[in-house]
């Protein structure tokens, strides 16, 4: 059995025989007070950073966590996924417990 996540241009395919797959899962607020407060305050630049360093870096996919207290976190996973998908063809996923 296979998991695969594509893009417009690019499949990643997730199984026993296949080789290991990098997950970047930088793009994550939680223990980033910094990282928090520019999300809060709308600012998404902190993202772009992260995508092109784990792209960068070798990651195959990427892990997406807005999980922010006190922001409307659904709104602000599809703006983040938005960025992500505008500046890289790597597959986006999510991975663990969704928060909403």
């Amino acid at each position: 059995m296979h998991t695969v996540l594509s893009t417009a241009t690019k499949q990643v395919t997730i199984g026993h025989d296949v080789p290991f797959v990098i997950i970047g899962e930088r793009i994550n607020p939680t223990g980033r007070k910094l990282f928090q407060e520019k999300l809060r305050n709308g600012d998404l630049s902190t993202i772009e950073v992260d995508v092109h360093d784990q792209v960068a870096g070798g990651a195959d996919m990427l892990d997406v966590n807005m999980g922010v207290p006190l922001v409307d976190e659904p709104e602000l996973l599809a703006q983040a996924i938005r960025l992500v998908q505008s500046i890289t063809d790597v597959p986006v996923c999510k991975i663990g417990r969704a928060h909403v």
